[in-house]
């Protein structure tokens, strides 16, 4: 008779209906429930928000190496020498004039990223100045990669320039 009260039966007579009510309102472990249910939805809230925080992060490392390596050209010698093109490059890539430092953004140890300095000119008045412009495409770097998949994305490409005029030496 112990066994049978610990269940919630008062007398052997009880009906089958009558211990689903009981147990229908036994809110004993709703808590947990409510637990197991929201926790999987919090927890992919917070890891895409990781996501999102690390893709802005890398976004502005590069767009800061690219406004470094444009600054740099527009102040080199016009027309560019390979040499000041390679510094610009380094410039945009690792924030150093040698290359030597690591990736301002781990993405561009990708062979997919790209980057591209071109030259174009705007007249003021009777005066052309040369323009130069910097465009990168690097594919965004996720914590999680498998998580862009489950969300239904494919892969992201960050993609940036940055023009700047020609100030000269």
């Amino acid at each position: 008779m112990p066994e049978l009260m610990r269940c919630g039966l008062h007398a052997l007579g009880t009906s089958i209906r009558d211990v689903v009510t009981q147990l229908m309102r036994d809110r004993r472990g709703a808590a947990a429930v409510e637990f197991a249910l929201v926790t999987p939805v919090l927890l992919m809230m917070m890891l895409t928000l990781f996501e999102l925080g690390r893709g802005y992060v890398q976004a502005n490392a590069i767009e800061k190496g690219l406004r470094n390596g444009a600054l740099y050209a527009a102040r080199s010698e016009n027309p560019l020498s390979a040499d000041d093109q390679a510094s610009a490059f380094n410039l945009a890539k690792t924030g150093t004039l040698d290359g030597s430092g690591g990736f301002l953004a781990s993405a561009w140890a990708d062979g997919a990223a790209t980057l591209d300095l071109t030259t174009t000119t705007f007249t003021v008045d009777t005066e052309t100045i040369p323009v130069y412009r910097m465009d990168a495409s690097v594919p965004f770097d996720p914590m999680f990669p498998d998580m862009m998949s489950w969300l239904g994305l494919g892969d992201i490409t960050i993609t940036l320039n940055h023009e700047q005029a020609y100030v000269g030496d």
